[in-house]
């Protein structure tokens, strides 16, 4: 009887075990040849997962954005304040990189790509999507923040949602360049009193 295989899990373990080899040299300098080498599988098989080379990328920026997601849920998940939820957001995101340096590369070579257009359109617009997505559910906290007159209701959540992700992100990089000489607590407080300064009712 011919073995089972879960598509939607093998699908995944190969885009897991491609990440290493991404983040060392880079999207564009990686060719299936030698993906497949890496991971130990033919080319026939790796065309049985994936389209192309860019669909393996789709699959890995599902994986990071569904891993931070669910590790930064964790993270505010005890907390009930709209307000405590955003710091610790902004706290923990800026450490995400302790956790997942790995996929911090491969983000940052993603942006890269997609800023330079190389990407198809179908990629480019699922990035969009992920990103539009995650500012979603930041913008909703927000509200809630709102709801409960923590924050002025003129403030646009949406807006501030995007700032905090890019703050978050630029955050995160300070810290995997200067590790233990950036004070990551230090920093999100600092940012985060001054942006309430400005938003709190």
């Amino acid at each position: 009887m011919p073995k089972i295989v879960d598509k939607s899990a093998k699908r995944k373990e190969i885009a897991i075990k491609t990440m290493a080899l991404i983040a060392q040299q880079g999207f564009e300098n990686t060719p299936i040849r030698q993906i497949t080498a890496h991971v130990g599988i033919g080319k026939g098989t790796f065309y049985d997962y994936f389209t192309d080379k860019e669909d393996i990328l789709n699959e890995i920026v599902r994986l990071m954005f569904a891993g931070w997601a669910d590790l930064l849920a964790a993270k505010i998940g005890k907390e009930t304040n709209p307000l405590a939820q955003l710091f610790t957001l902004l706290k923990e995101g800026s450490r995400i990189g302790d956790s997942f340096q790995q996929m911090m590369i491969i983000y940052i070579d993603i942006w890269r790509w997609s800023v330079s257009h190389k990407g198809s359109r179908e990629f480019l617009e699922n990035f969009r999507l992920f990103l539009v997505k995650s500012k979603d559910s930041l913008a909703t906290i927000v509200r809630n923040a709102q709801d409960e007159g923590l924050i002025k209701k003129e403030v646009d959540p949406v807006i501030l949602a995007g700032t905090f992700l890019a703050l978050i992100d630029g955050l995160c990089m300070h810290r995997m360049i200067l590790k233990n000489d950036f004070d990551t607590e230090k920093a999100a407080k600092t940012i985060f009193d001054a942006l309430l300064n400005g938003i709190r009712t």
